[in-house]
């Protein structure tokens, strides 16, 4: 049975050209268990290929009746290929963590074919430690970042010994708790849609009339930067984990919370790395942070439930506590916008905001005209506890994102048990020697531990 695209699904396929594919990934690192056979590996990719059938939205791919997406629906693929789509690969000896994140740079550049359900997982084996990797990546049109997250963990063991098919495995359907039946509300009337229209356009106004001068933010109030440029088809990922109980002291000390802390972190590295440069703008950077407004107990982790709020990353402000506190008063703004609409406003304020960012892409003017923001920032929650898979743990989980032109540089993080997972992707043309900005996160980290008020 087909199901149409939404329209903000739709985007993303508007969106993507040779130089700017529009999917996700993540990269899941393992250990090898203790006494494992020689052939664990073989083993391992065997247990990944062996499915009788795959579930949505694996098993998804494209029908097009109209030119630019118009009107697309996934269908279910009649001549679906495993093989194709689960892939080994190794790194040559000895396998550091710089090969693999090189090694993940080139596939994140690959676009994929939109004839075939858009996703691949690669089997990385040959990583130092007696590790080894998962890589995987997913069209964006067919499922956000946060329902990837939630797909995925949701389908990994909890011990080593438990025994699960693979993610993409259509006994998924039959191992699930069959949903309660829901009577689906009518959609809204023409008077309903056009009242929300209106009240969403009204909020972006609202919001376009923000004084650029303080620290809440708004879109087209972002200095134009050398992240902002056109970018081209090769890419750079960086990667790198931080202690949770480190975060959470710092943010303790300060009342603030961990993502507070995350986009000081960033505001500072960024000022750091363009100061390196000297390409630091006078006024501050200006992100685009995700938001997930998709119900706790939503039963559809299909397509995509995401808006997005601008926030200040003080890059203008050389004290790292000043700048935390700018940070801060800037989110707390753009939280009380979004909770003052309704879910219906929201969809419509979601739309119309995403709209000049989906036609600078399509027109390409992106890159050459006004920028939006500067950098986008998605601090994405994550399991708890250790996952497991084929009997083998998860050590990290580090989310590979997506760049646009006149947007070159994204960073996203997962939480997982006692670690945030940090994964920076770049255009490698535009934004030079990303992995600089890893270091300048631990500096900025430790600039707000230093003056961490003392505790009565």
């Amino acid at each position: 049975m087909a199901k149409r695209l939404k329209l903000l699904d739709s985007g993303w396929l508007m969106m993507e050209t040779p130089e700017t594919p529009m999917h996700v990934g993540g990269l899941m690192l393992f250990q090898v268990p203790e006494n494992a056979p020689d052939d664990y590996l073989q083993s391992f990719f065997q247990y990944l290929l062996q499915v009788d059938d795959v579930s949505a939205p694996f098993s998804q791919k494209l029908q097009r009746l109209l030119p630019f997406n118009m009107d697309a629906s996934w269908v279910k693929d009649g001549n679906f290929d495993i093989e194709y789509h689960v892939r080994p690969s190794a790194l040559p000896k000895p396998g550091r963590i710089r090969e693999l994140l090189a090694l993940v740079s080139r596939l994140h550049a690959q676009r994929m074919d939109h004839h075939r359900p858009m996703w691949e997982c690669y089997l990385i084996e040959g990583i130092e430690g007696n590790r080894f990797a998962i890589y995987t990546k997913i069209h964006h049109s067919l499922v956000d970042g946060v329902a990837a997250t939630r797909l995925m963990q949701s389908r990994m063991a909890r011990s080593p010994e438990e025994d699960l098919p693979p993610i993409w495995s259509a006994e998924w359907t039959k191992r699930l708790p069959k949903k309660e039946k829901r009577i689906l509300p009518l959609p809204p009337s023409p008077k309903e849609a056009f009242r929300s229209f209106s009240n969403g356009a009204a909020q972006l106004i609202d919001l376009l009339k923000t004084p650029r001068d303080g620290n809440a933010k708004a879109l087209f109030q972002a200095p134009k930067t050398i992240l902002n440029h056109r970018v081209t088809g090769a890419r750079r990922f960086a990667a790198q984990s931080w202690s949770m109980d480190r975060i959470r002291a710092v943010a303790k000390g300060y009342h603030a919370t961990v993502n507070d802390i995350v986009l000081a972190m960033c505001g500072g590295s960024l000022r750091d790395y363009l100061k390196s440069y000297d390409a630091l703008p006078a006024l501050p950077l200006v992100a685009q942070v995700p938001v997930s407004v998709r119900a706790a107990d939503a039963d559809d982790d299909n397509g995509n439930a995401i808006s997005a709020v601008q926030v200040t990353l003080g890059t203008d402000i050389g004290n790292a506590v000043d700048r935390l506190r700018a940070i801060q008063e800037s989110m707390k703004a753009a939280k009380n916008r979004l909770s003052s609409m309704e879910k219906a406003d929201l969809n419509a304020f979601t739309v119309l905001s995403n709209l000049p960012l989906m036609l600078g892409q399509a027109t390409g003017l992106a890159g050459r005209r006004t920028t939006m923001f500067n950098v986008v920032i998605s601090n994405v929650p994550g399991p708890k506890e250790p996952l497991y898979m084929h009997g083998a743990k998860m050590l990290a989980n580090y989310p590979v994102s997506l760049i646009w032109h006149g947007y070159a540089a994204n960073i996203t993080v997962h939480s997982y048990v006692d670690s945030l997972d940090f994964g920076i992707i770049a255009c490698r043309d535009t934004v030079p020697r990303v992995q600089r900005m890893l270091d300048y996160l631990e500096d900025a980290l430790v600039a707000l531990e230093n003056h961490l008020p003392q505790q009565a």
